[in-house]
């Protein structure tokens, strides 16, 4: 009986936070349903209602945030948009302020015993993004594109996670202008390519 009415879905999100702290307190491996029901105020029955273990939910989870991290890199665009670099503002888009929204989700990243596959997840769903929905016009010729695109979203990757290690010490904001400035050395524009509606 998977529902996804209103109160289920506030079940569910009640019992992914419980999880997700439970994370943080004893590390993924050492997690259990118990922990996660006892943590939420829930009695096993509802967890398994929902989910038939913690990796069930583990990748409910995690596609979840693997489609928003999609979902806010490309929210302010439309399909066949013409952007020049020069003109990108922090408000062109909204994945860093995602993350912060989210940040006990995302300061998983720094945990060594953290959920499979986790230190993966970010710079490949920005990949994926680049992969499939930008045309990147670099200011160089000759650029392998797929490359490039590979290394922009480790770098980007990269960057989120050593923002999320000194503890978000800048604005979502300031990070995005940081962002564009590095965008800035390689890039003049970007066609988005079409939008799944």
């Amino acid at each position: 009986m998977k529902s996804n009415s209103s109160q289920a879905l506030r079940t569910k999100n009640f019992l992914k936070k419980a999880f997700i702290e439970m994370v943080h307190k004893k590390g993924f491996s050492a997690v259990t349903v118990k922990d996660v029901v006892d943590y939420a105020q829930y009695n096993r029955t509802t967890f398994y209602v929902y989910y038939q273990n913690i990796y069930e939910l583990v990748e409910e989870l995690m596609d979840e945030m693997f489609e928003a991290i999609q979902y806010y890199s490309m929210s302010k665009y439309q399909s066949d948009s013409r952007v020049k670099v020069k003109e990108l503002t922090t408000n062109s888009f909204d994945l860093l302020y995602y993350v912060y929204d989210h940040r006990d989700y995302f300061t998983l990243l720094l945990l060594e015993d953290t959920l499979p596959h986790m230190h993966q997840q970010l710079p490949e769903a920005i990949f994926n993004l680049l992969k499939s929905k930008f045309d990147i016009q670099y200011g160089a010729s000759f650029v392998d594109d797929h490359s490039q695109k590979r290394y922009m979203a480790y770098g980007t990757a990269g960057l989120i996670t050593d923002w999320i290690a000194k503890d978000f010490d800048v604005t979502p904001s300031e990070m995005t202008e940081r962002l564009i400035r590095i965008l800035n050395t390689f890039a003049n524009g970007f066609v988005i390519k079409e939008i799944d509606t």
